[in-house]
């Protein structure tokens, strides 16, 4: 069990997690997009919300730094934030294990909503990678808070998006993570910073 599944068991264990539950959904879920679709998960994923004036939030920020800092030792995930040109935040993580990604990702937003900044929380987003015509092609999972559920995001050139490939990502996973039934809501985030 990782460092951050198990402080979260310790820290509220009465508290239903629904967000946490569906993160962790998909610890399975990415085994069968690689076995089925060839998807392979690049390490990389990143968690998004609006940014907030005042002490609160700033010491939300230095918090949630602290905490990825002291868990290194017990695994390997990098991070970083960035602030977006719409002045979103983006806490970036990178590592090699999925369990670690899933964990950091759920750790940092179970930290956003007890600190009193739940409707802050957008997205966390996990990249993959797949091998078209001889080129990677970068598809994601997008995990949207405010429904508490995933949706697929293929860009594809130019501010264009692979309707295709997307289906054939919530074909294959559908039954293993909450998702987003409705096409209208699968929001395309362009230009991710991670």
């Amino acid at each position: 069990m990782s460092f951050f599944r198990k402080l979260r068991k310790s820290t509220n264990n009465n508290k239903p997690r629904t967000d946490s539950d569906a993160i962790f959904s998909l610890s399975s879920a990415y085994i069968t997009l690689e076995t089925k679709l060839g998807l392979k998960s690049t390490g990389r994923s990143a968690l998004s919300l609006k940014s907030a004036e005042g002490m609160h939030f700033t010491e939300m920020k230095e918090g949630i730094q602290r905490f990825l800092d002291i868990s290194k030792p017990d695994i390997e995930l990098k991070n970083r934030m960035v602030v977006d040109s719409y002045g979103y935040l983006w806490l970036v993580l990178e590592g090699k294990s999925m369990a670690d990604i899933l964990a950091g990702i759920s750790a940092i937003g179970d930290t956003v909503e007890e600190r009193g900044f739940s409707r802050q929380l957008l997205v966390a987003i996990f990249e993959f990678k797949i091998e078209k015509h001889s080129n990677e092609v970068t598809q994601y999972l997008i995990y949207n808070y405010k429904f508490n559920k995933f949706y697929p995001f293929v860009p594809f050139g130019q501010k264009t998006r692979s309707t295709e490939d997307e289906m054939k990502i919530m074909a294959a996973i559908v039954d293993e993570v909450p998702f987003e039934k409705d096409m209208t809501l699968w929001y395309p985030l362009w230009d991710l910073p991670i």
